[in-house]
């Protein structure tokens, strides 16, 4: 009787232990967190732009030349394309008219540069006796921006180098875009610079002759995203 009374006992504090460790454990056991999730993204589209920076401005060849004694004149004008566009731009010269430059009165013309290959530039302006000439180049503050047409090898243009000799590959501004600039890549903040030389030369007695006026050329440059 003793033993079973001591089993009993031994029996209860145990079931006792259990219930109490039962009472602590159960309510942490319900209270344990669970979760739940969910992932999204956010999309927005960057579109590309360009603009001029810096527009080119109006401009008068200097010297004045005499139109029987004949003479050069040279002017200028740069301007400044900003783009984030990934692949750059290129940007295209177009003249109102394939003429050269007009007189206002409209009496006479000092015709426009002819190319002795056509549609490649002059390394060199050269123009012949008794006549006129007037035609423009192209230089950049990063050469590879250049059209192929405009680099040089020292000697010749027309894609024949990757040079950009000053003051050389002449061409004939004309009423057909021709494109100037071609860059790969997005511009920098502070964009890329491009300058457009105007030379007009008249040799001696020039025939037909070119008359006391004011002579006049409009260009258009134009800049879009490649």
């Amino acid at each position: 009787m003793k033993e079973f009374i001591k089993t009993l006992k031994t029996s209860t504090t145990a079931l006792l232990m259990l219930s109490i460790i039962f009472l602590v454990v159960e309510p942490a056991m319900s209270n344990a967190s669970v979760s739940a999730s969910s992932q999204f993204t956010e999309t927005l589209s960057v579109t590309s732009e360009i603009s001029f920076l810096v527009s080119g401005s109006n401009l008068t060849l200097s010297p004045s030349i005499g139109g029987i004694t004949g003479g050069t004149a040279n002017g200028q004008t740069s301007v400044r394309v900003l783009t984030n566009n990934a692949t750059g731009y290129s940007m295209t010269l177009t003249a109102s008219s394939s003429l050269g430059m007009i007189g206002i009165s409209g009496a006479s013309v000092i015709p426009a540069y002819v190319p002795a290959s056509g549609t490649t530039p002059d390394f060199t302006f050269t123009t012949p006796v008794n006549t006129g000439r007037f035609g423009y180049t192209v230089e950049a503050s990063t050469t590879a921006d250049m059209a192929s047409i405009f680099k040089d090898n020292g000697a010749t243009c027309g894609g024949a180098g990757a040079a950009d000799a000053a003051d050389s590959c002449w061409l004939n501004a004309s009423t057909t875009a021709t494109t100037i600039v071609n860059r790969s890549t997005a511009t920098a903040a502070s964009g890329a610079t491009t300058t457009i030389k105007f030379r007009a030369v008249i040799t001696a007695n020039p025939v037909p002759a070119i008359s006391q006026d004011t002579y006049v050329a409009t260009t258009t440059l134009t800049a879009t995203t490649n």
